[in-house]
């Protein structure tokens, strides 16, 4: 993995974590969630490239070997996070918690069963599909076969109801697919080109700004656009660039305190909302800016502790 996009990991899931807190006269950063996502369905599919495309062109690949490996990075933590809903929520098995556990919840259209249980889970339900079409996705991979996908993608826009754009443009695995083939067709691009000449050291700020702008516009524009089209114009160059690290702001990301928060970019992602759920109900009322801090600390602790306690037996 670069440096570089570990750190990112915390940076976009920091978003994420955002866009699920309100307290107060906080309101959630509704943009962060759609940013946040986008951000990690197209490192996806830039990372498995990254780590995967030599044993692919030299055919010592192994698929089930992939496949166990990807199983074993997000499943145990999957269910351990189920399992505690279940335990705190009281929650009774039913066909929701089923869909959970075998993570397919993501193929129903209805909020009901793909935000159930521990709701971002979803997107481990979605990614789930991307890792098993990785290898098929990485051999045909081309600008050809992205520019496709994206017509295909606007096909769908154009056609679903407003009251669609979550179920099918947000979750849906069939069309966050294009997040992560996006990915994997700009991975082919960097490994050809990256390193061929130098870059300003302006260009890291000006998409930090970019980034910011398009978080600041969210709430003006059209909803089908803006769950992942318009982050696409912003993420791809942000992850070519900051997979480079030679500028001011790489320099910082590539500090140790940034990259070990961007390891545990998981844990955070799957235990926040429930434990923001958690302390803004049972904590008592207190400014905004320490509500914040006390959730954000309790979740990078409960998250350190799960990685050293739990996840490690499982690398």
């Amino acid at each position: 993995m670069i440096a570089t996009l570990q750190s990112l990991r915390f940076v976009f899931v920091l978003l994420i974590f955002l866009s699920h807190f309100a307290y107060g006269s906080f309101q959630a950063l509704d943009a962060g969630g759609d940013c946040g996502v986008a951000f990690f369905f197209l490192l996806s599919g830039f990372t498995l490239s990254l780590g995967y495309d030599e044993s692919l062109r030299n055919g010592s690949f192994r698929y089930k070997t992939f496949l166990c490996r990807r199983l074993r990075k997000i499943y145990p933590l999957h269910l351990l996070c189920l399992l505690f809903f279940l335990l705190a929520s009281g929650c009774t098995l039913d066909g929701k918690v089923a869909l959970n556990a075998l993570l397919l919840q993501s193929w129903i259209p209805d909020a009901n069963y793909y935000f159930s249980c521990n709701s971002v889970s979803w997107f481990l339900s979605t990614l789930l599909f991307c890792y098993i079409l990785f290898p098929l996705a990485w051999r045909h991979a081309s600008n050809k076969g992205l520019a496709l996908l994206l017509a295909v993608y606007a096909v769908v826009c154009w056609l679903i109801p407003y009251d669609q754009v979550n179920a099918i443009l947000y979750v849906h695995p069939m069309v966050r697919f294009v997040d992560f083939y996006m990915g994997i067709v700009l991975y082919r691009l960097y490994a050809k080109h990256a390193g061929t000449g130098g870059m300003p050291s302006w260009v890291e700020w000006g998409l930090v700004v970019l980034l910011l702008l398009s978080l600041a516009v969210y709430p003006v524009v059209d909803a089908k656009f803006r769950n992942a089209p318009m982050y696409w114009i912003v993420l791809v160059p942000f992850i070519w660039v900051f997979a480079q690290a030679r500028g001011p702001v790489s320099h910082l990301l590539s500090t140790r305190p940034i990259l070990w928060l961007g390891s545990l970019s998981m844990p955070v992602f799957l235990t926040h909302q429930m434990l923001l759920g958690i302390l803004i109900r049972r904590l008592p009322a207190m400014p905004v800016p320490l509500m914040l801090g006390i959730c954000l600390i309790t979740v990078l602790t409960v998250s350190w502790l799960v990685e050293i306690i739990f996840l490690r037996q499982f690398r």
